[in-house]
């Protein structure tokens, strides 16, 4: 006879990770006729702005955007030139559109593409015309929707006995996305020129603080904005400043229990001389960002299920699946303090700018492999302008809790830079963060489904009453199950009071089911 489950649904999403992929991008652009002749590159950098990200057809990802571009050189000097004097930047987009494979038929949601400058560089074709040449690394991400249906008791059945276990996962119950944008007026001091040309600007995008109030998700952040200019005697000064910014995004369908964290993508980025009021003001720089706010709301979920069962009436036989659950999940936060020399073979006198960038982490080794580039920007002792870039890999203890099968972890330098000049060049100072989420990948049977069985003509035969030892390995459970008694009836028959009581010496009088 069939039995009738009692069965409990289970909704949610999983996260997945795919392998990273690749993308070089380059473009040919000619300096305007306002400008000199190009006489030397010092310096390019740029700022990834990922617009668009798609599943194809076939199972691949898309991802597109834009590279914003700063070419950095010193102009010939010639009674055409219109700079005046100091360096001149070329400001400008490299477009991109690249493919990454994806995992046959894994079906995704909430798909979402993180891209990273890896190199940028610049040469020159002719005085008026460079080639810039830019890779990036792009990491996908997204969830797989879960929907099961798992037994968790029996209706109705003879002497049935259930062996049930719980287990605690922690699940995504979804994602909320929102595109904002974001301007702020930067002043300038006063006791500094005004600026005549904006050479870079980047930005860092980092979030605070994400909390589910009601039905609302609220998110806070900063925007750690530098931006290098040019005064109208050509003198350079970098301006940096942290600007705080808050969003609110919908969360209805989740619970207030809920936990959450936010991610932030940069859409656009534009920084201009001027503000609304005085588009001519050089004292106050005016910075457009167009951004998007990833949302991903986490909760516990609990999972229990009927590992095991069996009947004192008579023999049932059990159909079994395999559960499949993440759990032990664990978020921490590694910081690890850096030191680097990036040797520039002239002296330096003053340091104008520097910047740190990471790569995606690696588990070697029980230490985490940070790939860092570092770049400076810098006068030497005769006042040339110059620029040095080094890569390198910083290592840092993972720490990684017992049964830790499975580690996300994304690296970022926040804090401040410090740069110290030495005879060789250039030590940086700087920490890295290194967030890491650890997680064990465990299968569990459970039961699906089962049915009675007519009883064994030899099983009358059998003695009542059983003494025995239970033997290495054995579980009040299965010895009950192997004679058709319940542990219960067990542990009262030899006065005990729960099986850790029971020694492998002693023995024990099983009362066997007729």
């Amino acid at each position: 006879m069939e039995l009738n489950f009692q069965k409990a649904g289970h909704d949610y999403y999983e996260p997945l990770r795919f392998t990273p992929f690749t993308c070089e991008t380059m473009r040919e652009n000619i300096v305007p006729d306002s400008c000199g002749d190009i006489a030397r590159i010092v310096d390019t950098t740029g700022v990834v702005c990922l617009t668009n990200r798609e599943l194809t057809g076939d199972g691949r990802f898309c991802a597109s955007g834009s590279v914003e571009v700063s070419v950095l050189y010193i102009p010939e000097r010639t009674d055409a030139a219109a700079q005046g004097d100091g360096p001149c930047a070329l400001r400008f987009q490299i477009p991109f559109q690249c493919y990454g494979e994806g995992q046959g038929d894994v079906a995704c949601e909430f798909l979402d593409i993180r891209g990273e400058l890896s190199s940028i560089d610049t040469r020159v074709l002719n005085p008026r015309k460079v080639l810039t040449r830019a890779n990036l690394v792009l990491y996908p991400m997204g969830c797989r929707h879960v929907s099961m249906s798992v037994c968790t008791g029996v209706e109705e059945g003879e002497g049935i006995q259930l062996l049930r276990e719980r287990r605690q996962t922690r699940v995504a119950a979804g994602v909320r996305e929102k595109e904002f944008t974001f301007t702020e007026e930067l002043p300038l001091s006063p006791g500094r020129g005004g600026a005549e040309e904006i050479l870079s600007a980047r930005v860092d995008i980092r979030g605070t603080d994400s909390k589910l109030i009601g039905s609302k998700l609220v998110v806070k952040g900063l925007i750690s904005a530098s931006v290098l200019y040019k005064e109208a005697d050509g003198r350079l000064n970098l301006l940096q400043q942290d600007l705080p910014f808050s969003q609110i995004l919908e969360g209805n369908g989740f619970d207030e229990d809920c936990e959450s964290e936010a991610a932030y993508r940069l859409l656009s980025c534009e920084c201009r001389i001027g503000s609304e009021s005085g588009p001519d003001d050089a004292y106050v720089l005016t910075l457009d960002l167009l951004l998007r706010a990833r949302v991903s709301v986490w909760r516990g979920e609990e999972i229990s299920f009927i590992a095991d069962l069996y009947s004192t009436a008579a023999p049932v036989a059990c159909q079994t699946a395999e559960l499949e659950l993440s759990e032990d999940c664990q978020r921490t936060v590694r910081r690890q303090n850096a030191r680097e020399l990036l040797e520039t073979g002239v002296a330096v006198k003053v340091v104008v700018d520097t910047e740190i960038g990471c790569g995606g982490a690696q588990l070697e080794g029980g230490e985490l492999k940070l790939p860092v580039w570092a770049r400076c920007l810098y006068l030497d002792e005769n006042d040339m302008l110059g620029s040095v870039r080094r890569e390198f890999t910083v290592s840092c203890p993972a720490d990684l809790p017992a049964g830790g099968e499975e580690l996300q972890a994304e690296d970022v330098c926040h804090g401040d830079v410090i740069a110290n000049i030495m005879p060789e060049g250039i030590e940086l100072r700087f920490p890295i963060e290194c967030a890491m989420t650890t997680s064990s990948r465990r299968r569990h049977v459970c039961v699906s489904g089962g049915e009675t069985e007519e009883e064994d003509r030899d099983r009358a035969a059998a003695p009542s009453l059983i003494l025995r030892k239970m033997a290495s390995g054995e579980t009040l459970w299965s010895v009950a199950k192997q004679y058709r008694a319940t542990r219960e009836g067990i542990l009262a028959v030899n006065e005990l009071d729960d099986e850790s009581q029971i020694t492998p010496d002693k023995l024990l009088l099983i009362p066997r089911a007729r």
